[in-house]
């Protein structure tokens, strides 16, 4: 099995409000301007706060616990790190929650998390629960960059609040990558429940 190809995030921001002039650059508190350098940056700086949040992860409970974790991810690259977007967008054709509609979206998923932590209290429950929230924050998708990692880092650090290993791997197993971007970019949570019966697993199982 190989990976699909997805393609990739269309944004309307006529303004270039996140972009340094005539350019897909993010504006970065490095001002680097070079793709490459400033990609180089950004991988760099967040798998330094990755790694940091392994030791002294950031518990999640509603979505203003969402935001502290976006935060503490891109803190040294990005001055709106922690802040919602203010452009749409869209991937494979297929458009994220609009701006406007984000007072609700967060309601609702305070709602979903506050659910998990009272009722999910056994591995299908779990399951069940966890294809919902990724379901729901990956439609919000609230924030201009890095969402894809905030994701995964709410999903584990969910899993821990239940004594599960919850870690969506997207480098080591094609598989994996091809389930969570296909449930991701197509809402399709049958395909976010397999993903999750093949990573989920119980803490203290996991060697």
């Amino acid at each position: 099995m190989s990976k699909k190809e997805y393609q990739s995030y269309e944004y309307i921001d006529p303004d270039a409000i996140y972009t340094y002039p005539n350019s897909d650059v993010l504006i970065n508190k490095f001002g680097l301007t070079d793709a490459a350098r400033a990609y180089e940056m950004e991988y760099e700086s967040v798998l330094m706060r990755l790694l940091e949040l392994e030791v002294r992860p950031i518990f999640v409970h509603s979505m203003k616990d969402i935001l502290r974790v976006h935060a503490y991810i891109f803190q040294d690259i990005y001055e709106w790190a922690g802040q919602y977007r203010k452009v749409n967008i869209s991937k494979q054709g297929n458009a994220f929650m609009a701006m406007q509609a984000f007072g609700s979206a967060e309601t609702y998923m305070n709602l979903l998390i506050s659910d998990f932590q009272k009722n999910a209290n056994n591995r299908e429950d779990i399951i069940i629960h966890l294809a919902r929230i990724l379901d729901n924050e990956n439609y919000f998708h609230p924030f201009r960059e890095g969402n894809g990692r905030t994701q995964r880092e709410v999903i584990r650090v969910l899993g821990l609040e239940k004594d599960h290993r919850a870690r969506i791997n997207l480098d080591k197993n094609d598989e994996i990558y091809n389930l969570y971007m296909d449930g991701t970019v197509h809402g399709d949570v049958r395909k976010l429940e397999l993903l999750f019966s093949k990573v989920l697993c119980r803490a203290k199982d996991f060697v």
